[in-house]
């Protein structure tokens, strides 16, 4: 699933290529994943593409925000030429390098012959178009109201593990399994230590690993896991899966102390982590 590192790639790549464009068609090949009246979007110019959290939002002069969750595999591929779309590189899933592709499920056209293509293997991903952005409820981790007293005020709360609850998306945006992970074993916590448990001291060091972690990812354009369904809107791949600690390195050796990591699952999520290094 993207991350947010991920969604953020994908919005710095895609604005530039967005802002100014006219739609002048939205073609849905697959009802499930498309919420709305297209006739609403048609016609109407883009104004800004943003993040809000793991949700990239496509905001129109209308006043209507078209909202794109990629859920587990859902993936944005934009071509200047709509009805010729090739790519460099062989999509995943698809077998290919051309769109629209097997898992392709809808596609926005625009007036100077451009377009981008939703793609999502499993069909969990949504396009949405609403009246205000959709927004999640929790705080976006790049927000200035991300701060230590604020990890410190919700960890406070509550006996869940920590591993759990930095992926709440209703308490804290844009965390996902990869960068949890590795910002637990920078900050050398043990991802099913009980939240409440945490020490002030070992908050604010948790604190700047997750601000560490998430703008690596960023720098690296993303994460494109052992599954590559993360691509960049060119067909690319991200880069920091060259660069995990922990994450998706089972029976490896610890970067710091040559332990061999370890992998276990709680609430259905794979966790990996270095029981040395981590208390």
């Amino acid at each position: 699933m993207p991350e947010l590192p991920e969604v953020e790639t994908i919005k710095r790549l895609l604005k530039p290529n967005l802002v100014g464009k006219i739609i002048s068609d939205v073609k849905i090949l697959s009802p499930k994943n498309f919420v709305g009246n297209k006739q609403e979007v048609i016609g109407k110019k883009i104004n800004s593409v943003d993040r809000y959290g793991k949700v990239l939002v496509i905001k129109l002069f209308n006043n209507k925000y078209l909202n794109i969750h990629f859920k587990l595999s859902g993936q944005i591929l934009f071509s200047k030429n709509v009805d010729k779309a090739v790519f460099k590189n062989i999509i995943p899933f698809t077998g290919g390098n051309k769109m629209p592709a097997n898992t392709t499920r809808v596609i926005i056209e625009f007036t100077d012959g451009s377009g981008i293509f939703f793609n999502d293997l499993r069909k969990f991903g949504w396009m949405k178009i609403s009246d205000q952005p959709l927004k999640p409820k929790g705080i976006d981790v790049l927000s200035k109201e991300f701060t230590p007293k604020l990890i410190f005020s919700i960890t406070q709360k509550t006996r869940r593990p920590i591993k759990v609850l930095l992926m709440d998306q209703d308490l804290i945006t844009g965390i996902g399994n990869i960068y949890a992970n590795d910002s637990l074993f920078l900050a050398k916590i043990h991802p099913q230590r009980l939240s409440n448990s945490l020490t002030e001291k070992e908050i604010k060091l948790l604190y700047k690993t997750i601000k560490q972690t998430i703008n690596e990812g960023i720098k690296d354009l993303g994460s494109s896991g052992a599954d590559e369904a993360f691509i960049l809107p060119d067909g690319s791949r991200g880069g920091h899966q060259r660069n995990f600690l922990v994450y998706q390195r089972e029976d490896e050796p610890c970067l710091n102390c040559k332990t061999i990591i370890k992998r276990i699952k709680h609430n259905g999520r794979s966790s990996f982590f270095c029981p040395l290094c981590q208390k």
